[in-house]
């Protein structure tokens, strides 16, 4: 199966929100438990943003790393996300709590 039709999913470090994401980059899910809706909506909002960004750039990543193993020349890729890119925004969701 090729990344565009893998589903990617994030969550918070404290699991209360989930985010699925097609490899395409549309939210396919959000799942919200229920001690999360303690929080003011700014806040719930940041943590659904963060999981989709999270969620989306491993898609990138993987397209990315699937073009470069098959040899594709970088300057075709060359705007896709890359692992730093990733790391950059899991750590933003891990810094939410």
């Amino acid at each position: 199966m090729n990344t565009a039709a893998r589903e990617y999913t994030a969550s918070t470090v404290d699991q209360t929100v989930w985010v699925r994401v097609a490899g395409s980059g549309e939210v396919l899910g959000v799942q919200l438990e229920p001690a999360v809706m303690a929080r003011p909506g700014r806040e719930i909002a940041a943590r659904i943003q963060a999981c989709a960004d999270v969620a989306y750039l491993e898609g990138q990543v993987a397209q990315r790393q699937e073009w470069e193993a098959a040899g594709v020349p970088r300057d075709a890729f060359s705007w896709l996300p890359t692992v730093g890119d990733l790391e950059a925004a899991r750590a933003r969701l891990r810094a939410l709590g």
